[in-house]
């Protein structure tokens, strides 16, 4: 797979995954959600909105309203730890069911952004042993306590998911994290169980490479074979343009079926038609284009992971009949549908 360029702090392209947990927590504590999603541009109702995404920088913004308002009982690591694979959408039951731990880790890896990353994670060998290296991108670092939120949090998260895909006998061999002992680590022992050293250079989980090689506990081939191919066009929707254009193309992709006019888009995205118009052009397409690429991708897999006639494929993807669709396909594919779905 190719790798996704990097995406500008502003982009709104996330799910609200990493967000409903630090909301939740908070109302808990008798914190309003309004309070927890103050200044993000993020609403109380878009918690609740599959289709609603965010960009790192408001994320950021949560996090820092999570760290100014959270109550001392409330520890990161806890937080992290408290995660559940759904938490995760379709990208979390992708881990699953991959057919090995290493199959799943491999799979994260790669299609990490759906997770919406906070750090920057790399897993390393040596010795029979695994580890973890993990460091906050820079989005997420701009005060020490901040740095430390997100390494504790995403450290809980690892934790979390090893345990979701391998069941609760999982265990790390030893932790480490870049930063200075806190006043009260019982909960890190607590949480983790495992030997903990701070102050060190950075920060690692490390455990028993064997289990890379252990069955997920839902292991099974069909089911990932259909989220994965969900995961990658969510993936492909986050780096499938950027500006105006990557707008554009996820809401079209989030909505399939339903394609709005240029006139209805420029609404959405509070423009004035006209000026719509001359972004998408000065980014080198025309809506026309990007229409047809939405309706492509649609019918390719309709076609491929269907058994949808050609009639229900038009209709689905605004044709007047199933001949117009038939000669579209052919324009963009080279080859008739029935040919495609046959290759």
């Amino acid at each position: 797979m190719a790798e996704i360029p990097y995406i500008g702090a502003a982009e709104r392209i996330y799910p609200v995954y990493k967000l409903i947990p630090l909301s939740a927590h908070l109302a808990a504590a008798g914190i309003g959600a309004e309070q927890t999603l103050a200044g993000s541009g993020i609403t109380v109702a878009d918690l609740d909105d599959p289709y609603f995404f965010v960009s790192r920088q408001q994320v950021a913004t949560v996090f820092g309203n999570f760290l100014r308002l959270t109550p001392g009982t409330i520890s990161p690591l806890e937080l992290g730890a408290s995660f559940h694979l759904t938490d995760y959408g379709f990208y979390g039951y992708a881990l699953l069911s991959s057919a090995t731990v290493r199959d799943a880790i491999d799979f994260g890896m790669a299609y990490r952004e759906l997770a919406t990353p906070i750090v920057e994670v790399e897993l390393s060998f040596a010795d029979g042993e695994a580890a973890w290296l993990i460091r906050p991108l820079p989005d997420f670092a701009p005060h020490e306590a901040m740095a430390r939120f997100v390494l504790e949090y995403q450290s809980g998260i690892l934790l979390a998911l090893h345990k979701s895909v391998s069941g609760n006998a999982f265990r790390l061999r030893s932790a480490s994290f870049g930063f200075a002992v806190p006043d009260s680590a019982a909960h890190y022992h607590t949480v983790l169980n495992c030997p903990i050293v701070f102050d060190a250079p950075q920060t690692e989980l490390r455990f028993d490479q064997a289990w890379l090689e252990h069955r997920p506990l839902g292991a099974h081939a069909i089911t990932f074979q259909l989220v994965r191919e969900t995961c990658r066009e969510m993936l492909e929707r986050i780096g499938g343009g950027r500006g105006v254009v990557g707008e554009i193309y996820r809401h079209l992709l989030s909505r399939s079926g339903q394609f709005a006019t240029l006139e209805e888009m420029a609404g959405y995205l509070d423009l004035h038609p006209r000026t719509l118009r001359r972004k998408i052009i000065s980014e080198g397409t025309t809506y026309q284009e990007i229409i047809d690429e939405v309706r492509f991708k649609l019918a390719s897999g309709y076609l491929t992971r269907t058994e949808m006639t050609h009639e229900s494929i038009s209709e689905r993807l605004g044709f007047s009949d199933a001949s117009s669709f038939r000669r579209a396909f052919k324009r963009w594919a080279g080859v008739s549908p029935n040919q495609f779905k046959s290759r």
